[in-house]
């Protein structure tokens, strides 16, 4: 396999099953990535400290941990905390998906494996935007909405295609999440609908980098506007 600098392309596998880890790296054989494997929980969490791997695939049976806290103590490593995960689960126990995502899951995966679905979600589990665009901190209120529900939170910093908020709920990427929020100083709501791209869970605070997918050009040049004015301002 082709090597990749840094942590770009690492993917760390940890099941107790060997079958399983060796069926996994199989499909995964085709990707630019560097596949490591671990037998149990404590060994998993060393090798993330370690490897830095971009995305974890992990199963709900660790050996010597549960999955849930498994993903906890993931959350809980300065060197890890930004680590995506993925739960591979059996479709007929729903609750362990729940309480992974509850202890800071980003996505799960049911067996049967599928090809194509694994390749789906650790293509997106591993994208990382493109900072081309300039993105400035800021503190802006944003109403998120996702499955009929509404939750509050606020933006820790915004680009042209992006922004990281914060809120304090885990967020699933099952369903569209649609975000509202105002400008400082404009006074036309921003809605779009977007994409989850990573997570970090810090005590009960959760953080999601979201990109914009459906944003107009228009409103593309209002944030952009909006950047280069307070980006301005922050360099006098």
């Amino acid at each position: 396999m082709t090597r990749i600098d840094g942590n770009l392309g690492r993917i760390l596998l940890v099941d107790h099953s060997r079958g399983a880890l060796a069926y996994q790296e199989t499909i995964l054989r085709r990707r630019d990535a560097i596949v490591s494997t671990a037998l149990a929980g404590t060994e998993g969490l060393q090798k993330a400290k370690e490897e830095r791997p971009q995305l974890i695939i992990f199963g709900y049976d660790l050996f010597d941990m549960s999955a849930p806290e498994f993903c906890r103590a993931v959350r809980d490593e300065e060197e890890t905390k930004s680590v995506s995960l993925l739960l591979v689960s059996d479709r007929d126990k729903p609750e362990h998906a729940d309480l992974c995502y509850a202890a800071g899951c980003n996505d799960v995966i049911y067996r049967p494996l599928q090809r194509h679905e694994l390749d789906e979600k650790v293509e997106k589990l591993t994208a990382i935007p493109v900072r081309r665009q300039l993105r400035t901190i800021t503190r802006i209120e944003v109403s998120v909405e996702k499955n009929g529900r509404f939750i509050l939170g606020r933006s820790l910093n915004i680009s042209a295609t992006g922004m990281l908020i914060e809120v304090d709920r885990v967020l699933t990427n099952e369903g569209v999440v649609r975000i509202n929020f105002y400008l400082p100083g404009d006074p036309v709501a921003l809605q779009a609908d977007v994409e989850i791209l990573r997570a970090e869970f810090s005590g009960t605070m959760a953080r999601y980098g979201l990109r914009f997918l459906n944003l107009g050009a228009q409103e593309k040049e209002r944030i952009e506007h909006f950047v280069h004015r307070i980006r301005s301002r922050e360099l006098i």
